[in-house]
């Protein structure tokens, strides 16, 4: 793999823009990290501050059920309230809401079931129930406006149907059970649907005998409002409680509290069911399951603090146990999304990057200009060696302006003069590849299949003879520049001239697709341009040219010495395209191939088969055929005559001498001038005169060259 060598321009340029970004980076990176981890503590800080204030107000929230059942009985015990007047007990329970708001509900039950209840309805108005046992069963609701009075009945509402029993309450067992003061867990109100929790405490007689429960219950609704309306951590935060059988007990959003099953029962969300992603996620959090496990089972435990992600989104959560009686915990939250903190930080980090990009694009535009007028002289170098490893070897376009350059390129112009000649002398392809290859010529070879030709001239000795010798030069100069360009324009390499021949040869030292068809396009061109040539340069007329063409796998590379080679090629495929050449003489033709190249190209050449020949040194005869032209030039007269030949030439090899002396008679009697009809009808009479021995197959062995 050729390694990649960056420009001078481009390395000044992007040398001075990647200081000033690479110090803008680190100084930006380091004001980024140093102000995010900041803000992250003061998130961490604000977070934990908000859940010590749900703290606060849960604790403060409670307070008023605790106090208010400790007092009632108190009141109870003295006298002052009498259980057995729900009258004044209910007058009692009315005044204590009005002036406690957090309470939702007072009530009181004895062990026969009577039952006396003030509740708070959801619009602020005061409702009363009243259940009598004696006798026949009575269930009263009696329902006022907001801020009406106690006698201010705007409903009295009876309900003999109503199964409530108040001793199979939770409440009820649960302080019955304690003996003193007693919590129940978070549960859905009956009434209302909304969670709720009760403080419950036994009323007993002088003998400690059970009179009776009373109990006050604190609606958790309100604190959802609380934290709704007080709890504010950006944008994103949330704040919740949770109990300790995991059931989240206020939230901001205290419609998505509740959960109604199949069976028409009404309970609290889990944790991990909760609809807000960012809260359901900490269900999964190893680290908020040990907490929780630890704080319920452990008062006092630390808070938590934590980061996590949901969807990507990074968050900071704070979790805050909360004490609300005995062996009831319960656990604050509060959670914001960290970028909340991080916006300003990575709003300004932007900002010093975007004058940090500024900065370094102004200074690669400088430092381009600067290193073009650096690399201005030295581009000329490269390009002027470039044209030299390409052989474009035109003389330099122009000088460069400084001294040392200058004389650089000088030296470039006279090692293309040079090259100009050595070039003459050797192919250009041979050239061009080790240049490319920045490689020293050495002797050896490859085996390749390869396209060879060889061209002759018809009677150059007579031509020689009669012409000076520097006229007989500019002659064949021309008629050799024909052909050499024809060859070279099909991508052939001329390997020699002797004299008047020439010997070329296609897939050396580049691969060459299709190689035998390029040599036969290359030569039919040659011929055509001789010929259209000739009105201008009237000697070319008598430049006949005989051809050879054979496809061979032969030995191409460089032979001879070490002091000096020659890029040739060598193997018996040389020799029979040498053969092939001057078999023309035989025949009377002008283009001849061998049996290989001609299964590589007849199918867009018109050729006539010609005989089977065993020329000299190769005991294997081959199958040699006459180039006549591209398929779609040759006229239909002439493809019939190759057609008949052909034919004859059958009937010469299944021996039936006289038939095809019959259609060459035939033949010549159209066109008389043709020389391969002459050389086979005459080749027919010979074989009727001396009929050829049994073993005779059709071989005709040429004994010269």
């Amino acid at each position: 793999m050729k390694r990649y060598r960056p420009t001078l321009r481009l390395t000044i340029g992007l040398a001075l823009s990647g200081l000033i970004l690479i110090t803008s980076l680190l100084l930006a990176g380091f004001s980024y990290f140093s102000t995010r981890d900041t803000l992250l503590q003061f998130s961490k800080d604000l977070i934990d501050q908000n859940a010590r204030v749900v703290k606060e107000q849960v604790v403060g929230y409670l307070g008023p059920a605790r106090s208010g059942a400790e007092m009632t009985l108190a009141l109870v015990r003295r006298g002052m309230v009498s259980t057995e007047d729900f009258a004044r007990t209910e007058e009692y329970f009315f005044d204590f809401l009005r002036v406690h708001p957090s309470v939702a509900m007072l009530n009181f039950g004895d062990t026969a079931g009577n039952f006396v209840m003030v509740k708070r309805q959801p619009d602020g108005s005061l409702s009363t129930k009243r259940i009598r046992v004696e006798g026949t069963r009575i269930v009263q609701w009696k329902h006022r406006d907001p801020g009406a009075s106690l006698e201010a009945v705007r409903e009295t509402i009876t309900d003999p149907d109503d199964p409530y029993d108040v001793r199979t309450r939770e409440w009820y067992k649960g302080a019955v059970a304690a003996g003193g003061l007693a919590w129940t867990g978070v549960y859905v109100f009956h009434s209302d649907g909304l969670p709720g929790v009760t403080a419950a405490i036994p009323h007993l007689n002088g003998k400690n005998e059970l009179l009776g429960v009373l109990s006050v219950d604190v609606g958790l609704v309100d604190l959802s409002a609380f934290l709704s309306k007080n709890i504010r951590v950006g944008s994103s935060g949330e704040a919740f409680l949770l109990d300790e059988a995991g059931q989240i007990i206020a939230v901001r959003d205290r419609a998505s509290l509740v959960l109604t099953g199949p069976d028409g029962k009404r309970r609290l969300r889990k944790l991990g069911e909760s609809p807000l992603a960012p809260i359901a996620a900490l269900a999964r959090q190893e680290a908020v399951t040990a907490y929780l496990g630890e704080v319920f089972s452990r008062p006092g435990t630390a808070p938590l603090i934590l980061r996590y992600s949901v969807d990507g989104v990074d968050w900071v959560c704070t979790l805050l146990s909360i004490e609300v009686g005995a062996s009831r915990t319960w656990v604050a939250g509060v959670l914001a999304r960290e970028d909340e903190f991080l916006a300003s930080a990575r709003r300004a980090n932007r900002n010093t990057l975007l004058i940090a990009l500024l900065l370094a694009f102004f200074a690669l535009i400088a430092g381009l200009i600067i290193a073009r007028v650096i690399s201005r002289g030295l581009q000329n170098l490269v390009e002027e060696s470039d044209r030299v490893r390409r052989m474009d070897l035109e003389p330099c376009p122009g000088r460069s302006p400084f001294r040392e350059v200058d004389e650089v390129l000088g030296s470039f112009e006279s090692m293309k003069v040079g090259l100009r000649a050595f070039q003459k002398y050797v192919p250009i392809r041979l050239v061009r590849q080790l240049l490319e290859g920045r490689q020293e010529p050495a002797l050896g070879g490859e085996v390749r299949t390869l396209t060879i030709l060889f061209s002759d001239i018809k009677g150059f000795t007579s031509i020689s003879e009669r012409l000076e010798p520097l006229e007989l030069a500019r002659q064949l100069g021309d008629y050799l520049s024909v052909v050499t360009r024809r060859i070279q324009d099909r991508q052939g390499t001329v390997d020699k001239y002797i004299g008047d021949a020439v010997m070329a040869f296609w897939g050396a030292p580049h691969e060459v697709p299709d190689h035998a068809f390029h040599a036969c396009s290359a030569i039919l061109e040659a011929l055509a341009d001789l010929d259209r040539l000739q009105p201008e340069k009237p000697f070319l007329a008598d430049f006949h040219t005989r051809i050879g063409i054979h496809t061979a796998s032969v030995v191409v590379g460089n032979f001879g010495c070490e002091d000096r080679l020659n890029y040739t090629v060598i193997g018996d495929g040389v020799n029979l395209a040498s053969r092939l050449e001057g078999l023309n003489k035989v025949f009377g033709t002008q283009v001849m191939l061998s049996e290989d190249s001609a299964a590589l190209v007849s199918d867009r050449f018109v050729l006539r088969r010609l005989a089977q020949v065993a020329v000299v040194g190769r005991t294997k005869p081959v199958t040699v055929s006459e180039l006549i032209g591209e398929v779609s030039s040759v006229p239909e007269d002439r493809k019939a005559v190759v057609r008949s030949y052909e034919a004859a030439l059958d009937l010469y090899f299944r021996r039936d001498f006289s038939g095809a002396v019959k259609r060459l008679e035939d033949l010549l009697a159209t066109t008389p001038d043709d020389a391969p009809s002459t050389w086979l009808k005459g080749r027919c009479e010979a074989c009727m005169e001396t009929p050829p021995a049994p073993s005779w197959n059709g071989v005709i062995t040429m004994e010269g060259k």
